[in-house]
């Protein structure tokens, strides 16, 4: 790091200051200058340092100069530290002199470096330590991935490491997707390995720090997250300025795992505000990698929501106050991460291919020749069906690998082998789950299998919720208490506490439990967490089918819906029966469960119906009969209509729903009724609105790019519960408030009264003819070509010209007598005309124009 004179000492003084010190400086001690004097702000009793900066080489002759100034604190404050830094370094024979009279000497790498006190986090992880050996037994395994993407094909740790040596100005920041089980927990955990390794025999190099985010199930800012950080692993001593400014400085490279595992309990205004502290975290030289399932960076509604408005801004559209500008400069600064994310930055982690797969078996199956066989053969049968009749197989998905070699006994003695060619997702994960079960049951008898299984989809669901990143030892044992009730309850009450403390033990121990030792409280969950996304699948299909529906809530996420896509077709058709059966029992308490489950299957029973023409419509019809009776339900993400297959959805009834993420695309629902919903994030673009009832609802950047809206009813919707977004020229373009409700009004829908400007704004000709009053209204002598010729008129001269002679027509405006080059408001034009500008009123004789 090059410094001057004067930067020096700043950054010296920054470095303190961060790490909880008052700085001053530099300052006249009995005649004599000092450049710096640091106090301790956390130890008001802790001693001075007393600190001269130089940027020079110090050798004999330039110690002499300092040694002298420093000598005499030591006559005044016997106690204080004497501390000189230099940029360049030091001879020998100057700190041996320095060390000698305790005059401290350092390079600023050196000062910097003292400061970095992470050896609690860098032993955790690579010493003697229980966590830093599951590591080191991962990558004596681990068989490299692929990054393979438009940008590509690269082996993804030796890209890393490029990406990690490259020059400051190169990638910042890197998002790695890959669908569920490919592997992206297992490459951040590697790369913390290897990083920390390599940083503890070269501190020089940038330090790697690894967050889980599925502990943020709320959303947080760039301090939170490093508090979490620094508390979770026993480094409280280490301020939070200093990591920010490692991280900013590119010292220290943040790696995020699992966005999804957070984002899907967020919705998306909660969404951008945690990427606004990722903003915050990437600007100046900092570098991270953040891991994610595929579309939750992708979604145009969500990342470019703000993009308008802030366009608008810099040409000048709006007139914003100081704090709305405030406000757009930091959502850009959003969209500017966002942008970087998807168009630059994003890899795509692909499965293993099928030699890499046979090679990372083979190594850990060296002496077990039956094994590797039983494995291999499971393997290659392994398919998920894709559109049409393909299939796609699924033989190097690293989850589905490693579990296959967990339960590698079992499948030797199993009957796995008899299962037909053609294996799903839905029937590995059985099978595995099957396994695992009989393993925890030949350990442990006392507990069948079912009733095991029966347990661990409980802990699943409680695993689901946003609140629980894992299961702590009271909330399991109540649970225990819960499902164990009547086996509890036939034992004699000084009995009861001995067999809890037994099922505890033996629960805890399950073979798909690990436990997490990194929290406050010690706590258990899922060795995977497509395993717990699969109990929970199986968990509420088998409430439907013994119509005991579940009716706790939690997110469906994409895996889960591949999961039950992927049951045979027999299966799909008993579910369908049953969700018609759902569907036609009165009881409301149902409608809590009736979304979550069509939210689950609809993928599945979908592809009943795929041959059809209208698929979505017959599905629907199905399940909900004609028009579909889709009612206080809460849906998400599900696409029930597309410009490829509109949905003849006339007349449907959504009255009193929840609908995140839905796309209603191009479908025709002429006459639907959304009455008193919740709408966030939903397309309906293109679709056919005509007479469709929205009253009462709260409406969310929705997406009415080309929608028909002819007497749709928007009565009763405030204008503070509505943000709409529409493609203009293919620019996106949000609208908000009495903007929305106006754009609304003037194509032909039924809203609440909103003053006329923000109907007539929507008119092709507003922006010349408002440009042309602004201009009077701010000077009222203007030069006529200037006002018909230039500027916004010049997007349609004969619009302006036209205008300018209504004007004149109409006594608003007349020719100077003396100049005719120049145009003057009258009287009767300076009301009309101030009226307009201060108010958002059209008056009438202006709208005459319009009409």
């Amino acid at each position: 790091m090059q410094f001057t004179a004067t930067t020096l000492p700043e950054a010296i003084k920054s470095l303190f200051e961060i790490n909880h010190y008052r700085v001053e400086g530099p300052l006249q001690i009995h005649g004599a200058e000092i450049d710096l004097v640091a106090r301790n702000l956390s130890d008001p009793f802790a001693a001075p340092v007393y600190i001269e900066a130089t940027v020079e080489y110090v050798d004999n002759d330039k110690y002499g100069k300092d040694v002298g100034k420093l000598a005499m604190i030591a006559e005044i404050e016997p106690d204080a530290k004497r501390l000189i830094v230099s940029s360049s370094g030091f001879t020998l024979p100057v700190k041996e002199r320095a060390a000698k009279t305790r005059i401290m000497t350092m390079t600023y790498d050196e000062l910097f470096a003292s400061f970095e006190k992470f050896e609690r986090y860098i032993s955790l992880f690579s010493g003697e330590t229980e966590e830093a050996a599951v590591l080191e037994a991962l990558s004596n395994i681990y068989e490299e991935p692929y990054f393979d993407d438009h940008h590509g094909k690269d082996l993804a740790t030796a890209y890393l490491d490029e990406w990690k040596a490259a020059e400051k100005d190169s990638k910042g920041w890197l998002v790695i997707t890959g669908e569920y089980g490919t592997g992206k927990t297992a490459l951040t955990k590697i790369l913390q390995y290897r990083w920390l390794k390599e940083y503890k025999a070269n501190p020089q190099l940038p330090l790697p720090l690894r967050l889980e985010l599925r502990e943020f199930t709320k959303q947080f800012d760039a301090r939170g997250l490093l508090h979490h950080f620094l508390d979770s692993n026993n480094l409280g001593h280490v301020s939070v300025d200093f990591v920010l400014s490692l991280i900013k400085s590119g010292r220290a490279i943040l790696l995020l795992d699992g966005y999804d595992e957070m984002a899907q309990y967020l919705h998306a205004r909660e969404r951008r505000t945690c990427l606004e502290a990722l903003a915050e975290l990437s600007t100046g030289g900092a570098k991270g990698i953040l891991t994610s399932r595929p579309n939750y960076f992708t979604e145009a509604e969500e990342l470019q929501v703000f993009e308008i408005l802030y366009s608008s801004f810099q040409q000048g559209q709006l007139l914003l106050t100081k704090d709305s500008k405030s406000v757009l400069e930091q959502e850009k600064q959003v969209d500017d991460l966002l942008e970087q994310f998807i168009d630059r930055y994003e890899r795509s982690l692909s499965d293993l291919s099928h030699e890499q797969t046979v090679a990372l078996i083979s190594r850990v199956l060296d002496h077990d020749e039956e094994g590797k066989i039983a494995v291999l053969n499971l393997l290659k049968r392994i398919f998920r069906s894709i559109e049409g009749n393909d299939a796609l197989s699924l033989s190097g998905k690293p989850v589905i690998v490693s579990y296959l070699l967990d339960v590698v006994e079992e499948l030797k003695s199993s009957s796995s082998n008899q299962l037909s060619d053609g294996i799903t997702e839905w029937q590995v994960y059985r099978l595995i789950v099957d396994q695992l079960m009989m393993r925890d049951f030949k350990r442990c008898p006392d507990i069948l299998p079912a009733a095991r299984r029966d347990f661990l989809r409980k802990v699943a669901m409680f695993l689901s919720k946003r609140e629980n990143a894992l299961i702590d030892q009271n909330s399991f044992k109540d649970l225990i208490s819960k499902e164990f009730k009547k086996e509890l309850g036939r034992l004699p009450p000084e009995a009861r506490s001995h067999h809890l403390e037994k099922l505890f033990a033996d629960l805890r121990a399950s073979a798909t439990l690990t436990r997490s030792t990194r929290h406050e409280v010690e706590g258990w969950k899922f060795s995977h967490n497509s395993l717990r996304e699969y109990l929970v699948a199986e968990y509420l299909l088998a409430g439907l089918q013994q119509k005991d529906i579940v009716l706790e809530r939690v997110p469906i996420s994409d895996a889960m819906r591949i999961f039950v896509a992927s049951i045979d077709s027999d299966s799909k058709n008993d579910f369908l029966k049953s969700m018609t059966a759902l569907w036609q029992n009165s009881n409301s308490k149902m409608d809590r469960g009736k979304g979550q489950l069509l939210t689950l299957l609809w993928e599945g029973l979908l592809s009943i119906f795929q041959k059809e023409q209208d698929p979505a419509a017959l599905c629907l019809k199905a399940v909900a009969s004609e028009p579909p009776q889709l009612q206080h339900i809460e849906l998400d993400k599900l696409e029930l209509s597309s410009e490829r297959h509109p949905a003849a959805l006339k007349g449907a009834n959504f009255n009193s729903s929840t609908l995140y993420g839905i796309k209603f695309s191009s479908a025709k629902l002429d006459g639907a009724n959304f009455t008193d919903c919740t709408i966030e994030g939903c397309n309906f673009s293109y679709a056919d609105l005509n007479n469709a009832t929205f009253s009462r609802s709260l409406l969310i950047d929705c997406d009415i790019t080309g929608a028909s809206l002819d007497n749709a009813d928007f009565t009763g919707v405030h204008h503070t519960d509505i943000t709409v977004v529409i493609d203009e020229k293919g620019a996106r373009k949000v609208l908000d408030g009495k903007n929305a409700i106006g754009y609304l009004r003037y194509r032909g829908a039924k809203t609440d009264q909103v003053e006329n400007l923000y109907v007539l704004k929507n008119h092709q000709d507003f922006p010349v003819v408002d440009k042309i009053l602004v201009k009077l209204a701010e000077h009222p002598i203007r030069q006529r070509i200037g006002l018909e010729q230039r500027g916004a008129a010049r997007q349609d001269v004969t619009l302006a010209k036209s205008f300018m002679l209504f004007l004149e027509q109409n006594k608003l405006v007349a020719v100077c007598k003396n100049r005719k080059e120049l145009v003057e408001v009258t009287d009767k034009g300076r009301e009309i005309i101030n009226l307009y500008s201060k108010s958002d009123t059209v008056p009438e004789a202006i709208l005459q124009f319009f009409e």
